[in-house]
């Protein structure tokens, strides 16, 4: 969703990788649909849109390639993802003990770890992605958590360099737009969007579990490669659930944002830290001020620490 730029780049790498018989691509209601005639001309590769959704909900979209795709064996990939030269699928390290089925998770840094090999069947199993889950993280990790229980096997591992990543910030990752500076105001937001919905994502794996017998959404073929969610099937997690999960990622968001503890933050008119509105944090005018201000004083304290163990540390390298 609204990633053609990494996706344009990397939709010629994957033609090029020789071990495959379809590539198929799902845009995700991007503002500017994708275009078929902007992806390389190979006929492995399926162009499939769904519209009509509002954010970026990745549970949800693996979901709906997986169940979509025609083959026994399963690549998942991010758009901002490729297999190098290196990647054999048929390498017999990425099955489970005892012959097992395949069942391979990423490793390695940049994004790596969120790609995975799996047969079909397996997938099925465990009923894929939990679509309880928004936002991005933990989600790989209930997924792992999941097929471990299903195998009684640890997932195999693809080794680093079989995968490629293009490098970009968590704000990007977390659907709050690209950032100027790493440091700065923007790269901030994704950060504490992230890790909003990484602990809200652990809360909803505990309170709803998820499997095979989970009732996933429902999409309905409108005209030939579009697609659209039939909202009954939308599942939802109870009120009581939603609504402490709701609280769990406001929390979250606005005290790592603003570094404000939770003590600080109930002390305040809650009008002031409004909730998400769809997938993304509204952040005013004295947001902006006391990130760039208050926030910057209460972490004084922090960098002057951090600052002295660094030098007591060069201090002991130099002395041995």
């Amino acid at each position: 969703m609204n990633r053609s730029e990494h996706l344009l780049a990397t939709a010629p790498r994957v033609a090029a990788w020789p071990h495959h018989d379809e590539h198929l691509i799902v845009d995700w209601s991007s503002r500017d649909p994708v275009q078929r005639r902007d992806l390389p001309p190979d006929p492995r590769l399926r162009l499939l849109r769904v519209e009509g959704e509002d954010r970026w909900n990745l549970c949800r979209a693996y979901n709906f390639a997986l169940a979509l795709a025609r083959g026994t064996r399963l690549l998942k990939l991010d758009a901002d993802a490729w297999p190098t030269e290196r990647f054999d699928p048929d390498d017999p390290a990425l099955l489970l003990p005892g012959n097992g089925p395949l069942c391979a998770f990423g490793s390695g840094a940049e994004g790596r770890k969120g790609q995975l090999l799996l047969h079909a069947e397996l997938v099925a199993s465990v009923g894929g992605f939990h679509e309880l889950m928004v936002g991005y993280g933990f989600d790989d990790k209930d997924l792992q958590a999941r097929l471990r229980r299903h195998t009684g096997h640890d997932p195999a591992v693809i080794p680093a360099d079989w995968l490629a990543v293009i490098a970009h910030g968590d704000e990007e990752r977390a659907g709050q737009g690209r950032a100027s500076r790493p440091a700065g105001l923007e790269a901030a937001r994704g950060q504490a969007a992230m890790r909003a919905t990484r602990l809200a994502n652990r809360l909803v794996a505990a309170h709803c579990p998820w499997g095979a017998d989970g009732s996933g959404s429902r999409y309905r073929e409108v005209e030939p490669g579009l697609w659209r969610l039939e909202p009954e099937s939308l599942p939802r997690p109870p009120a009581a659930v939603a609504a402490e999960l709701e609280h769990v990622r406001r929390m979250t968001f606005w005290g790592s944002f603003l570094v404000i503890p939770e003590v600080g933050l109930e002390a305040m008119p809650w009008s002031l830290f409004p909730p998400e509105r769809g997938g993304r944090w509204p952040v005013r005018w004295w947001h902006r001020l006391w990130w760039h201000t208050g926030r910057r004083l209460v972490l004084l304290p922090i960098q002057a620490l951090a600052t002295g163990q660094a030098l007591l540390t060069a201090g002991r390298t130099r002395s041995a």
